[in-house]
């Protein structure tokens, strides 16, 4: 299976790799991917309900363009997810509540990458909520048109 292969049809969930957001982030994480496949199956189109949710570290996603190019959402502080420190710099807000949280996307449908950042665990979970709550379906249609989903290949285990 190429590296092209193995990120087809995937949606990322992107965490920091320090050891502060894998205590509070990957939990919240975990959470999010229940939500987001919850979402997907209730979904018909089979092409969108064939799409995995993968959680990874910003360490691996920072360092793959093809991982940077695709449909993400990258959740915590911007001290510890590079990633969320990444596109909170190329990313509008859509949501902003002082001191507390910011959910940053392209609502024009342009780019399908997601940025939830808090101050603090709490926070970050207080965004993936609004986030869910307000956007998350509108933005699994947009980004599913992003994410090529390519059928399983018999010959890899």
């Amino acid at each position: 299976m190429t590296a092209k292969s193995a990120t087809a049809g995937v949606m990322w969930l992107v965490v920091g790799a320090h050891p502060e957001a894998e205590r509070v982030d990957r939990p919240i994480a975990v959470q999010l991917q229940g939500l987001v496949e919850r979402a997907l199956a209730a979904n018909h189109d089979a092409g969108v309900a064939q799409m995995r949710v993968q959680i990874l570290t910003d360490l691996w996603y920072m360092n793959d363009a093809a991982l940077v190019a695709s449909p993400a959402i990258a959740l915590g502080t911007a001290n510890t997810n590079a990633a969320v420190a990444h596109l909170a710099l190329r990313l509008p807000p859509a949501v902003v509540v002082d001191g507390q949280y910011e959910i940053l996307f392209d609502r024009t449908d342009g780019d399908h990458r997601v940025a939830l950042r808090g101050v603090d665990s709490r926070s970050t979970a207080r965004a993936v909520e609004v986030f869910c709550e307000k956007f998350l379906d509108q933005w699994l249609d947009a980004a599913s048109s992003a994410i090529r989903v390519v059928p399983p290949d018999p010959q890899c285990l």
